[in-house]
């Protein structure tokens, strides 16, 4: 817990009031339960239709039905899949839209729930037949060498995600509608020009079609550089608090945290890789053949998920502390470079309250959950960079 001075404390409490860090703490009570749930929910689904047997009797019935291999494949990543997506739909329903109805973080529809359900899954399923399609042709080809080739094309395709993401995924969910000029505006600009950001314009998305939280970023690849900015920020923050926020995306480029970001998630994907490779072969020959043929077989997948989702619940820890670190690296970026009447620590509080954080989490909830600085320690920090 990170103490704050009586008149930092003064300032968050009249923005971020008791009350409502008190229905944080509830609210975090039961989105500690929802993950746990869901993920050995997650784990016993994949691992039950793997083990049952389930997943090698679907394999047969498509390949004797379907005679071209790469189509039954895609049959059978599209049916589990979308299976999956089915099953989990009612959990996702509570956690996606009941909750944050209920603690009032959402005005969102029925219809725009589902569609952006809806859309999310075909955006998957498009990553995963890219993904799935080609690894059993890739581990029969290679033999033992395949992790060496998974690895040489997982950094260009985690580069790639990062530039495709702002430019072509994003504005599938919002609409993005340059700013008109205003003094925020050329502000955010002229801040924008200083640090190297060749930006002609700032975008607004309709962030309050999903929630009543606010958020920015600073996004992209060369020409797929955008700054945008949700309007529920533009709505709530005032503009030296929005130029707060939007100059800690600013760091996030300038510092080059997508490179970053994309390096760890590059020796991360070595890690996964490696571990699949051992891990996943092995079980599955102990399987063999009534399980699956081995890992290259479709049968196989499931369990390979139910592996890789077992990985990232055991990784998480090391992944938020990166995170972390590189959020800090940020918030120290635009403390140095905003120097307004606590605009830092308003910003903080003002977006704690919009999104319910707890101000002071437990430690170790921090250290397996958080991907940024906890609320306290980032209000703390941005008082102390204005003295």
């Amino acid at each position: 817990m990170t103490p704050f001075s009586p008149d930092v404390a003064q300032i968050v409490d009249s923005l971020y009031p008791p009350a409502r860090q008190a229905l944080a703490a509830q609210l975090s009570s039961l989105e500690l339960r929802i993950f746990f749930a869901s993920a050995a929910i997650e784990l016993v689904l994949l691992f039950g239709f793997y083990y049952s047997a389930l997943s090698a009797r679907l394999r047969s019935a498509l390949e004797s039905r379907i005679k071209q291999p790469l189509l039954s494949t895609a049959g059978f990543l599209a049916i589990v899949y979308v299976g999956f997506a089915v099953v989990l739909m009612p959990l996702d329903w509570y956690a996606g839209f009941i909750v944050p109805h209920q603690f009032g973080l959402s005005l969102e529809t029925p219809a725009t729930w589902f569609h952006d359900w809806a859309l999310g899954g075909a955006v998957t399923l498009v990553v995963i037949f890219a993904l799935g399609l080609p690894f059993g042709p890739l581990v029969r080809r290679l033999g033992s060498r395949w992790p060496l080739v998974a690895i040489a094309v997982a950094a260009p395709l985690i580069v790639f995600g990062n530039a495709v993401f702002p430019a072509y995924v994003a504005p599938l969910f919002n609409t993005y509608t340059p700013l008109p000029a205003s003094p925020l505006t050329k502000s955010i600009l002229d801040l924008a020009a200083q640090q190297g950001i060749s930006a002609s314009a700032v975008y607004e998305y309709d962030m309050s079609l999903q929630t009543t939280e606010g958020n920015a970023y600073v996004a992209g690849l060369g020409p797929t550089a955008r700054i945008a900015v949700g309007d529920n920020l533009l709505k709530d923050l005032k503009p030296d608090e929005v130029i707060y926020v939007v100059a800690h995306e600013m760091g996030h480029y300038v510092l080059h945290h997508i490179w970053w970001g994309s390096l760890y998630g590059w020796l991360g994907s070595i890690v996964a890789i490696v571990f699949i490779a051992l891990a996943g072969s092995a079980i599955a020959r102990r399987g063999a053949p009534r399980l699956s043929r081995g890992i290259d077989d479709p049968a196989a997948i499931p369990l390979l998920a139910g592996l890789l989702l077992a990985f990232a619940l055991a990784t998480q820890p090391i992944a938020n502390g990166i995170s972390r670190n590189i959020e800090h690296a940020a918030d120290a970026f635009a403390a140095a470079h905003v120097h307004v009447d606590h605009a830092g620590v308003r910003a903080f509080a003002r977006l704690g309250s919009e999104g319910l954080s707890v101000v002071h989490p437990s430690p170790i909830v921090v250290w397996y959950f958080y991907t940024h600085p906890p609320l306290d320690a980032r209000i703390a920090y941005a008082a102390a960079a204005e003295k």
